[in-house]
């Protein structure tokens, strides 16, 4: 082929080859190391091209109750999201259960059992900054329902090193829950969650001690917000952002009056209302997350 045709084929297809590079994305790893003194296991998503190693932020992503760490990458795309905009995203395995055999879940309320899952994240953060660029001041964490519940509880003991949270249908404020700084809180719930209750029932889970209302009230107080502004942003769907809080943080609020228990947006909610869960929103909440959570960073 002569050397100009070459040459101009390269040119042409140039812009076309570096289409294909920026739309593949990395593949996830498992990971397990001995954490705590136990061998643990994560999902680790490390984007591509990332570029000379300049420290990256990190999501949290904590699956569900009976879930697992693939399964929550599924049903919010976050690791699609952290290709996009240049993130790391961790999908811890929980190995707590409330009975032998029962479903694994996360060690919120802190029992009596093998398994301490805040001393697992702040020793899986350890491992993680030794063989990654990881920002120690832009960690945050996310999750739904039984994964909600965990990142609001390292809200409550990690608040040191976590810059912001975003709990999905499981906000909690623990009754003994001690924040060593404001903390950034963006959550949403439906009215209609038949797994954890909008206001606590009689029926509702052993671990479900308060509806979602007086938890959120926590949060504010201890923020020490001064400002509450409620928009309707859906029908159905008010936005609601208390503001003017120490050091800058701000809690938000989306409530749903149709929901279920659901990640709204996720390509998975119809499965989940398949299972009697309720219905779901088109709320793109993954990106509403991130824009949130980018915001904060811990000095």
């Amino acid at each position: 082929m002569p050397n100009n045709l070459s040459a101009t084929l390269i040119k042409l297809l140039s812009p076309f080859l570096l289409l294909l590079a920026s739309a593949a994305i990395s593949e996830p790893v498992e990971q397990t190391a001995e954490l705590d003194g136990q061998s643990r296991s994560w999902r680790l998503f490390v984007p591509d091209n990332i570029g000379s190693g300049a420290p990256l932020p990190v999501v949290f992503n904590f699956h569900g109750t009976g879930s697992t760490p693939k399964q929550s990458a599924e049903l919010n795309e976050l690791e699609s999201l952290a290709e996009q905009h240049k993130f790391i995203v961790v999908a811890p395995k929980a190995e707590f259960s409330y009975e032998p055999g029962g479903r694994q879940t996360w060690n919120v309320e802190q029992l009596d059992s093998p398994y301490n899952d805040v001393a697992f994240i702040k020793g899986l953060i350890a491992h993680l900054t030794q063989h990654y660029p990881i920002d120690a001041s832009r960690i945050y964490a996310t999750g739904f329902s039984g994964g909600a519940r965990m990142s609001s509880r390292l809200a409550c003991d990690l608040a040191d090193t976590f810059a912001a949270i975003a709990p999905i249908a499981g906000v909690r404020f623990a009754h003994n829950c001690e924040p060593a700084s404001a903390m950034p809180v963006l959550t949403y719930h439906g009215t209609q969650d038949p797994v954890n209750h909008y206001q606590h029932q009689a029926d509702s889970p052993r671990y479900w001690h308060e509806g979602v209302e007086p938890a959120i009230e926590d949060w504010v107080k201890f923020n020490g917000c001064e400002n509450t502004t409620t928009t309707a942003i859906r029908a159905g769907i008010t936005k609601t952002v208390w503001s003017d809080c120490r050091d800058d943080v701000e809690v938000i609020f989306y409530r749903s009056e149709q929901a279920g228990h659901t990640w709204p947006g996720s390509p998975k909610a119809d499965i989940l209302a398949k299972y009697g869960l309720g219905s779901t929103d088109d709320l793109p909440m993954s990106e509403i997350i991130w824009a949130f959570l980018k915001q904060y960073q811990r000095q």
